[in-house]
């Protein structure tokens, strides 16, 4: 049976932000990365998207029991201290109150972000998707594939930008470009939309919105960001020296004259030069060894543990070890027992004595014998 419960959380939390952890070294350290390669960690973060989506314990799933002094922490935050009405309160349940709540905040603030950045649009953006030479190059960069851009100047901006996952928008500063530096950033900002980037972008944010007490969060915001940038610019260059050359001098070139602008337009955007300058360069250097052979151990070593700490967050999952003995229901006075009561909605609240421990839908991870009770 598939369950969900503080545990199934728990187990998430750990799994997730060990995998995050991995990732961030291979951020970290630019020669695991440029042998490992970008789309490995791809696959990485896509895995650590499902464990997120998915924080439930599987049928064939087994406990692995804390020690004393951590199950006395998990039964503290379980333990209910007040009853109002008869229904029980416990830490957990403030937890999943501030949760809640916290995720309706930040939902407000992003929808506030996201109609503060359509205004600003509206308000100061010149539309010169007809003007030349942008209809032009831009009809050059799409080609035959459908060709729904719309192209507007916008002041203070600190890098070219696409909006828009179904009308897409090309935001350019109001500096002009050269030509070459126009047909890098249309393709840049092109195939952001073609990869469906920003509803990928979308999709994360939301997600790290409902997480978002998570500490893994805001660094998988961040990851995700370099990857996609990672992507487009092979994507771009095409693995041709040259071109890698040209798109490189384009982007330096734009950085140079904007690198005073603040960031005006973040959320629900993609940019043709994210990050900072650290992250730059690392997209640099990528660039520059794409055809380079990977380092074969380090890919199948970090492969083999990832995998294993996904896989192995559903084969195990983290319990507290009450370290009670069982007894039977002739010793039920005791206030040693281990017991469970049913309730109306056929779900069981499991007592240690006066200590509720957990509700649960089923009592199969529970000796055969515990004495079990009516409401």
């Amino acid at each position: 049976m598939i369950n969900y419960s503080f545990s199934t959380i728990l187990m998430t939390f750990l799994a997730s932000n060990l995998i995050i952890v991995l990732i961030t070294m291979c951020f970290r350290h630019e020669k695991i990365l440029l042998s490992v390669g970008y789309k490995v960690i791809a696959v990485f973060l896509a895995l650590t998207l499902l464990r997120v989506l998915f924080p439930f314990e599987l049928p064939f799933s087994r406990n692995l029991y804390l020690p004393t002094a951590l199950s006395a922490i998990v039964v503290l935050i379980r333990h209910p201290f007040i009853k109002p009405g008869g229904f029980p309160i416990s830490l957990w349940t403030v937890c999943e109150v501030v949760w809640i709540v916290g995720f309706f905040i930040k939902l407000r603030i992003w929808y506030k972000e996201n109609g503060d950045i359509r205004r600003y649009r509206r308000r100061y953006g010149v539309d010169i998707t007809n003007q030349e030479p942008y209809r032009s190059i831009l009809a050059e960069v799409c080609g035959k594939r459908r060709n729904r851009f719309r192209v507007l100047r916008v002041p203070c901006l600190d890098s070219p930008r696409l909006m828009g996952c179904f009308r897409p928008t090309i935001l350019l500063p109001e500096e002009e470009l050269s030509r070459e530096e126009l047909y890098y950033t249309f393709r840049h900002e092109t195939f952001h939309h073609y990869h469906h980037d920003i509803l990928i972008k979308r999709g994360v944010k939301f997600l790290c919105t409902v997480y978002w007490w998570n500490p893994a969060s805001k660094k998988l915001q961040e990851q995700l960001e370099q990857i996609l940038e990672m992507r487009v610019d092979e994507a771009v260059t095409g693995r041709d020296q040259l071109a890698v050359r040209k798109y490189m001098s384009s982007i330096i070139h734009i950085m140079e004259i904007l690198r005073l602008r603040k960031q005006a337009l973040e959320e629900t955007t993609a940019s043709m030069m994210s990050g900072n300058d650290t992250e730059m360069q690392r997209r640099f250097r990528m660039l520059c060894s794409q055809g380079e052979k990977s380092n074969r151990p380090a890919f199948l070593a970090l492969i083999v543990v990832v995998i294993g700490i996904y896989l192995g967050s559903y084969m195990y999952t983290v319990e507290a070890d009450y370290d009670v003995k069982f007894i039977t229901k002739d010793t039920t006075e005791t206030n040693d027992n281990y017991y469970a009561v049913l309730n109306e909605d056929n779900t069981y609240s499991i007592y240690w004595g006066e200590i509720f421990i957990e509700y649960t839908e089923t009592l199969e991870y529970y000796p055969s014998d515990i004495p079990i009770y009516n409401k």
